[in-house]
């Protein structure tokens, strides 16, 4: 929420949420907390040719709708997350003649080789903004790299989360139910889904090594299972690690699984910004993570986890070895990592950040 002048309409400052295409798994609790949820229904760029014309007659329908809800609810403010939302978003604002429209860039620009399309009106949706956000240094170089009219129109707003209350561990929780992890078993942590991206593949191989010099350790994959998923599991059979190297899925308790962790490990080539290091920084856990993207940002550069060159399945071992290794050490960056996270990455200072932003954009003092 807003906190502005009383000489702006309080109608402005009414939080709205509108899902694009559907509802997802927050939307339950916007809704219990008072907030109106709009789902569109949008239905996605299809290249089958019978499905064409339909589903850009579709779009234009939900587009128009959209717009309808902006002037309807006389909004002030459109912020849009994610390319397609940025998109339909922009489009429609720029319609209803909403007075302010900002898109966000949360990710490093890899994705647009598949989808070439959203990278022509991501520009076209960057002209029709006021503001564009991104969440890390190096997203914000990367945008301006690959993209048009981004002018000067960004702004950095790191991610932010709420860090755990609870003080450092003096050693890891058993793991929670479900997790067939034997106690007193070191438990080394990845949380992500299983798609491109990732890295889980470069864990895999890595894993080999630090087995070969800590074979007491064990693996463990946190995320939802999307295209990778096969092959990591393919890999894993080949080189002999069932069972050590063990698939969770989605889990609702990342919380208490971190807190059996002993050293997390996140090997993504293509991160924005990381929320899931962001939370292991918070439980003052030691981090081995790729160099790449915002994760040299969270991490001080090496001050608080070890960075490694991107894909180096051996520099990932090395990292993770060395952590198990030398407590002591482990203990110094997972403390450096807690107190960077409350003091740079809190989601009070994220939200604070945005509220500055809107402040700036309706008084006409940004740019």
């Amino acid at each position: 929420m807003l906190s502005l002048s009383s000489r702006i309409d309080r109608r402005m400052f009414d939080p709205m949420l509108v899902c694009t295409s559907s509802g997802g798994a927050l939307e339950g609790s916007f809704a219990d907390a008072g907030v109106p949820v709009h789902i569109m229904g949008y239905e996605g760029i299809t290249k089958k040719p019978a499905l064409v014309l339909p589903r850009l007659l579709h779009a234009w329908g939900m587009i128009r709708r959209f717009e309808g809800l902006l002037r309807r609810e006389r909004v002030a403010i459109l912020h849009a997350f994610l390319p397609e939302a940025c998109v339909l978003g922009a489009l429609a604002g720029r319609l209803a003649r909403t007075r302010t429209i900002v898109v966000s860039k949360r990710a490093m620009c890899y994705y647009k080789a598949e989808h070439p399309w959203y990278a022509f009106l991501e520009n076209l949706a960057n002209m029709a903004a006021d503001a564009i956000t991104v969440n890390s240094i190096a997203v914000r170089e990367d945008v301006r790299k690959t993209e048009l009219f981004t002018g000067g129109k960004i702004r950095l707003v790191y991610n932010g989360i709420d860090p755990s209350p609870e003080p450092p561990q003096e050693r890891p929780d058993p793991a929670p139910p479900g997790i067939d992890a034997p106690p007193g078993v070191p438990l080394v942590t990845y949380v992500a889904n299983l798609r491109d991206g990732k890295g889980h593949l470069c864990l895999v191989d890595a894993a080999r090594d630090v087995l070969a010099e800590c074979p007491g350790v064990l693996f463990l994959l946190v995320g939802r299972e999307d295209r990778e998923a096969g092959e990591v599991r393919r890999r894993i059979r080949e080189a002999g690690l069932e069972g050590k190297i063990l698939l969770a899925g989605h889990r609702p308790d990342v919380r208490a699984i971190l807190r059996a962790t002993t050293v997390v490990a996140h090997p993504g080539e293509q991160e924005g910004f990381s929320n899931a290091i962001l939370e292991a920084m918070s439980f003052g856990l030691p981090i081995v993570a790729a160099k790449a993207g915002g994760n040299p940002e969270a991490l001080d550069n090496g001050e608080a986890g070890i960075l490694f060159p991107a894909g180096d399945a051996a520099a990932l071992a090395r990292g993770i070895v060395g952590l198990l290794r030398d407590p002591a050490r482990a203990r110094r960056m997972g403390d450096a990592a807690r107190h960077r996270v409350q003091e740079r990455f809190t989601t009070t200072g994220m939200v604070s950040e945005v509220q500055h932003l809107y402040e700036d954009l309706l008084a006409g003092r940004f740019r």
